[in-house]
């Protein structure tokens, strides 16, 4: 069974989804999903989980999470958990409440997190429920535009300060930012199904937290997400190995070429180019 990838540090921040089973409903009233969102706030404090945003939708629900001690999958557990006892105690339910794992993507926090609260805000108004993002009883918005302060658990400080110097300026300008007519989906830049963030930043979670990381059939991201060696390197160690040149092995038209059959497979294996392009590359 395919297991996600999960990176976890102190001081990470992520998006957080999790569906219903085969996308069902995870609440059926306005007690489940106070019971939920108590849920919540008692993961936060349980876990020093500070939480940037969420929404509470029919089937699923979404998270804006940082994560202090680097603990994300105990919290979430614990949430999934606790919830779904619940759920199930009280409308007899015998199955699986959420489809399975969460899936959590690792964001950049100096560039993502303004239009990832922007589009987990507007998931009512996208799903046709409410007109306007802030008259959405279930989800953290009211708090980043009205004047209602928010629950201690709920942080909104972080990204109200991209906005203005005041509260007063910074909430006027997250709601027009929320009124804008194209808003772009941030998840188009997800790399791998769980990074998002700059190149810069892409490149810093692969190198740190994945680069000693062994090929796991079970966790399908790590084939994209790996570091992959250049197909100069390995053709530098081919030759090296065979005790030819490069050029001899980059020379097209030789018979019984061992070195560049080597060379080119595992350009093909280790680098993710096809065969020939991986020689034309170079």
């Amino acid at each position: 069974m395919a297991r996600p990838l999960r990176i976890e540090y102190p001081g990470a921040f992520y998006h957080v989804l999790n569906r219903g089973h085969r996308r069902e409903p995870i609440v059926a009233d306005n007690r489940d999903k106070q019971r939920f969102i108590s849920c919540l706030s008692r993961m936060a404090g349980r876990f020093n989980v500070l939480v940037h945003g969420y929404c509470l939708m029919t089937n699923h629900y979404h998270l804006i999470l940082e994560t202090p001690e680097g603990n994300l999958s105990r919290a979430l557990q614990w949430l999934n958990v606790s919830y779904a006892g619940y759920y199930n105690r009280r409308h007899h339910f015998a199955g699986h409440l959420f489809q399975g794992r969460f899936k959590a993507v690792l964001v950049d926090s100096g560039e993502y997190l303004e239009s990832l609260s922007r589009y987990i805000h507007l998931n009512p108004v996208r799903a046709g429920i409410a007109r306007r993002a802030w008259e959405y009883t279930w989800s953290s918005c009211r708090y980043f535009v009205g004047s209602q302060n928010p629950p201690d658990w709920v942080e909104t400080n972080r990204i109200l300060a991209s906005f203005g110097r005041s509260k007063r300026a910074a909430k006027q300008s997250y709601k027009s930012y929320l009124s804008e007519a194209d808003v772009p989906n941030p998840f188009d830049d997800v790399v791998g199904g769980s990074l998002l963030g700059t190149e810069t930043f892409v490149e810093w979670a692969k190198s740190t937290f994945l680069a000693d990381k062994k090929a796991d059939p079970t966790i399908p991201q790590l084939k994209e997400l790996m570091p992959r060696p250049d197909v100069e390197v390995i053709v530098e160690a081919v030759a090296e190995h065979f005790k030819m040149t490069v050029e001899s092995i980059l020379t097209r038209g030789r018979k019984r070429n061992v070195a560049r059959d080597v060379a080119i497979y595992l350009s093909r294996e280790l680098s993710g180019l096809s065969g020939r392009l991986s020689l034309i590359h170079i």
